[in-house]
């Protein structure tokens, strides 16, 4: 079992100076607590997330720690030209000495499409190809491709990473990607943040046992779930301390989605074919509230064993190996982020652990 950490590094105030400052401590922090990887989501134009590129920011994790790996979560692969993507993250890989782990998906956040001139229309056919390119330029020497939407003709990529395999993660729950997964032996990443914890552990059972009779062999399999939460021995106090960056965040995503409310006209945002989901979703989460979220699994505000319980089912559901902890919500306090990383290392992290190390010798 490993723990990670995850920033999409949402900047209410737009304080980016601040907000790249404190990340970049509390990853060296995290390192020296035990954490094990760090995962860093791409977002535009918004104040929403302040990672437009997640390699760049890579390069200077990378300077700053020795062993936690570094990975992306998502890379927008449709918002990008795939060699070029393909080459920004092999030069992570290098820079961090073969410590890259590469989550992709095809976004959902129609503001970012507008804003960079791409359309949203047949997103995951596009996306099934560049991911193709990508992992076809890293692990030839020369590749060529002839599809619907990239021809490239014996094209080789420079610099080329360390990893002959790079760790690659599809940020997807739908059945349409379990055969993509599968083929590629690929391996997915989710989270709760547009559903309820239990709805995604659901999921995810569905898709191992989608993968194992696909012919996945099971020690292969390695899902990571990203998990927004803060952690404390008094979990009532600091219910009162983090709600309004819950808030803010929910409300904030809310208007993001396809068929999101704009607050400024009242009208909802037009739902692209193949988002069709997040209509519904939109719609819940007009005025949802923060102990909803909380009863729902959405976000984990509580002590530390109520979290390794939770851990442990999700284990047992799906065979949970990896946790991405999201604790800087909504431009959360530096104090408040590293109070929940140090509970996280004091109780959560140790557990697992020996419990990993005390499995171990049995054998």
């Amino acid at each position: 079992m490993e723990f990670g950490m995850f920033y999409v590094l949402e900047s209410p105030d737009g304080e980016f100076k601040r907000a790249y400052d404190e990340m970049l401590g509390q990853i060296e922090y995290g390192e020296e607590l035990g954490f094990d990887s760090v995962w860093l989501a791409e977002h535009h134009s918004t104040a929403y997330g302040s990672i437009p590129n997640p390699a760049v920011a890579m390069a200077a994790i990378a300077e700053r720690t020795k062993k936690i790996k570094i990975g992306s979560l998502i890379s927008v692969l449709p918002l990008g030209n795939p060699i070029r993507i393909a080459e920004d993250y092999a030069m992570a890989d290098i820079i961090s000495g073969g410590r890259l782990q590469f989550g992709v998906g095809r976004g959902y956040q129609p503001t970012e499409f507008k804003q960079l001139g791409v359309s949203m229309e047949r997103t995951r056919a596009r996306f099934k190809e560049e991911l193709e390119i990508i992992t076809g330029l890293w692990e030839n020497e020369s590749f060529s491709y002839d599809g619907e939407f990239y021809q490239l003709d014996n094209v080789t990529l420079r610099p080329r990473p360390i990893q002959k395999k790079i760790p690659t993660y599809v940020g997807s729950i739908s059945p349409e990607t379990f055969d993509l997964v599968a083929n590629m032996g690929l391996n997915i990443a989710a989270t709760p943040t547009l559903s309820t914890l239990d709805e995604l552990k659901g999921q995810l059972k569905d898709a191992r046992e989608t993968l194992i009779s696909k012919g996945m062999n099971k020690k292969d399999i390695d899902f990571v779930v990203n998990l927004q939460m803060h952690v404390a021995d008094n979990a009532e106090v600091v219910f009162e301390k983090t709600q309004d960056y819950f808030d803010w965040y929910f409300d904030y995503v809310g208007q993001l989605v396809p068929g999101g409310m704009v607050p400024e006209t009242g009208e909802r945002q037009e739902i692209p074919e193949s988002y069709e989901a997040f209509g519904e979703v939109a719609k819940s989460m007009t005025g949802i509230t923060y102990d909803q979220l909380r009863q729902a699994g959405t976000i984990h505000v509580d002590g530390p064993q109520k979290l390794i319980e939770e851990i442990e089912e999700m284990q047992e559901t799906f065979g949970l190996t990896q946790l991405s902890c999201w604790q800087r919500i909504g431009g959360m306090s530096d104090k408040l982020v590293r109070e929940s990383m140090e509970r996280m290392a004091t109780d959560v992290i140790p557990y697992f652990k020996k419990k990993a190390a005390k499995k171990k010798a049995y054998r």
